[in-house]
């Protein structure tokens, strides 16, 4: 039976990895790496499986935030604001007239189309069968960040349980591999 100390450390990592998921500028990853380094290989993967636990839960957040928003009155309105928007300028550039807005507005438009094909391919990826995938990926090496990813996931087509599933693995490998590198020097 584990003391209450270990115990504490393991909790504490799954309350470090929860905080971590929905802030950047808190590493579940130092904390890991810092148990590791201090305490023996069976509490360092303990609290790194607790911290995937809880970088896991605060996706979840995440995740469900952009499931609810895509069906919000708001964005449906400011998705209308847009196309209006979008109609008015291929109207002015129909007319052969300069499109509407000042010149910052009109500088950042190419910024704006961009950002608009990378969400649409982002959202079909991760909507497709490679979706669960890109998850694991994100989750285990960091590549696209997770925080990102579990946004996309949540505006996509993808399950909840392919996307717990998928990111508690990715996860859990990934802190499992941190909370072991002190023991392979």
């Amino acid at each position: 039976m584990p003391d209450a100390g270990t115990i504490g450390l393991i909790a504490l990592g799954l309350v470090v990895g929860a905080v971590s998921a929905v802030t950047p500028f808190l590493p579940v990853e130092a904390y890991v790496i810092g148990l590791a380094v201090a305490q023996s290989p069976t509490v360092a993967v303990a609290g790194a499986v607790a911290a995937a636990i809880g970088q896991t839960a605060g996706k979840v957040l995440l995740f469900s935030a952009a499931r609810g928003a895509t069906s919000s009155r708001w964005l449906e309105r400011l998705r209308e604001r847009g196309a209006a928007e979008a109609s008015a300028i291929a109207a002015a550039e129909a007319a052969g007239e300069p499109p509407p807005g000042g010149p910052v507005k009109r500088a950042l438009r190419p910024v704006g189309r961009w950002l608009s094909r990378v969400n649409a391919r982002g959202v079909a990826l991760l909507s497709g069968r490679w979706g669960p995938g890109v998850v694991l990926l994100s989750g285990s090496v960091g590549i696209p960040p997770l925080l990102a990813i579990a946004f996309y996931a949540g505006t996509s087509k993808m399950s909840l349980r392919a996307f717990v599933v998928t990111c508690l693995i990715g996860r859990a490998i990934r802190f499992v591999v941190l909370a072991l590198v002190p023991d392979l020097f």
